[in-house]
């Protein structure tokens, strides 16, 4: 097979006239006939911005005017296409081959676009080495020593996720200011894996979110992370609950405190209801505050499979029992005035009060630490 000319006509290519502040030329070679596209990358979708029919020296210009990082598609009618990460002022040159657009190609003048070459390169190693893994699992699964040949392999496939793991992380740290590292974020090995694959990978997308939103406010990426990120950040701070429902195999964390009469009840009592676990303390005046409110939301719920579960974390058990009549709180409170609840505190993870969980008829938590208009608008989603 012929190798890959890298020659561009540069001189050619730079004594073009410009129209906007971004220019786009090169050569596809082997692309006679066929369509070239510029494509608007966006989050969700992609738009088209230009296109061009080749002819046989397989050259192309295209001319934009953009304001803040951008990402392109260079997608030709055969299906093969490139990404291109254009920035204000940008000169590019792209040479490449219409057969392996995406794999092997040159882009000068633009270190964004760079960026994504060298990630998209990288990427495509190491989907290259663990195809071969898995092919030689699938060749040798009838060996008589197909046990030690697989642990070997296996440990050469984990050895290469960990590898481009390794990769994802120290660009982003290096580009954490490029558009680049949000790709980098999101790249996937296959359907189901992802390069940045451990639980504390969420610090990475905070890096990137928190530096896209200083430079770019108002751009839907960057719209697009926060939002990832506020998920993700949710997930994680339940990520011990769901380890221990999994123990427990109840569909949440049981907690079982007696009540003002003494008698002993236990949240997943109500397992299959709408339930907002709410923890607070008498002393407390903004707990006594958030009481008001949720007397407010109670009323207006309880015949509509809302139910109520308050934990006190009181060491005064004459002082809580006050302050429900005084409230006049007629729900499900429970307290351990000797321990100051501290089982049902360590159990949820609360810092301070007043503090709230919502969990849902599936017995899912699906919020926390709502207060005000924000809680009830919360409860409305789910209890109708």
């Amino acid at each position: 097979m012929r190798k890959l000319l890298f020659v561009l006509p540069l001189v050619l290519f730079w004594a073009c006239g410009q129209k906007g502040n971004v220019s786009i030329e090169g050569k596809i070679d082997n692309a006679k006939g066929k369509t070239l596209y510029l494509d608007h990358l966006h989050v969700a979708n992609t738009t088209t911005v230009d296109s061009v029919e080749l002819d046989e020296e397989g050259r192309f210009e295209f001319d934009l005017n953009v304001t803040q990082p951008e990402f392109y598609l260079l997608r030709l009618s055969n299906g093969k296409l490139l990404t291109l990460l254009a920035e204000e002022n940008d000169k590019m040159l792209v040479y490449s081959k219409a057969e392996n657009m995406n794999r092997k190609y040159i882009v000068e003048g633009s270190k964004g676009s760079k960026l994504v070459k060298q990630i998209n390169d990288t990427l495509n190693v190491t989907k290259a080495k663990i195809a071969d893994i898995r092919k030689q699992l699938e060749e040798k699964k009838n060996d008589a020593y197909f046990s030690t040949v697989s642990q070997n392999l296996v440990a050469e496939y984990v050895e290469a996720i960990q590898a481009q793991r390794k990769f994802s992380i120290d660009f982003i740290m290096a580009n954490a200011t490029s558009l680049a590292s949000y790709m980098a974020l999101y790249q996937k090995i296959d359907d189901k894996t992802f390069t940045l694959n451990e639980n504390q990978d969420i610090q990475f997308v905070k890096i990137v979110a928190s530096s896209m939103k200083a430079l770019y406010p108002e751009h839907e990426y960057t719209k697009a992370i926060l939002a990832n990120y506020k998920t993700l950040e949710k997930r994680m701070a339940n990520l011990n609950i769901a380890k221990m429902i999994d123990e427990k195999g109840d569909s949440f964390p049981e907690i079982k405190l007696p009540d003002a009469n003494g008698k002993e009840v236990a949240l997943t009592s109500y397992k299959g209801k709408f339930i907002i676990l709410s923890y607070w303390a008498s002393q407390d005046a903004n707990s006594r505050k958030q009481n008001e409110t949720l007397k407010k939301i109670y009323d207006k719920y309880k015949s509509k499979d809302l139910k109520m579960y308050q934990v006190s974390v009181d060491q005064d058990e004459k002082l809580w029992k006050k302050a429900i009549k005084e409230d006049k709180l007629n729900w499900t409170n429970v307290c351990d005035p000797e321990t100051a609840s501290a089982s049902a505190v360590r159990l949820f993870n609360i810092q301070q009060v007043p503090a709230n969980y919502l969990i849902d008829q599936r017995g899912e938590i699906v919020g926390k630490n709502l207060f005000g208009y924000r809680l009830e608008e919360k409860v409305a989603e789910y209890v109708k």
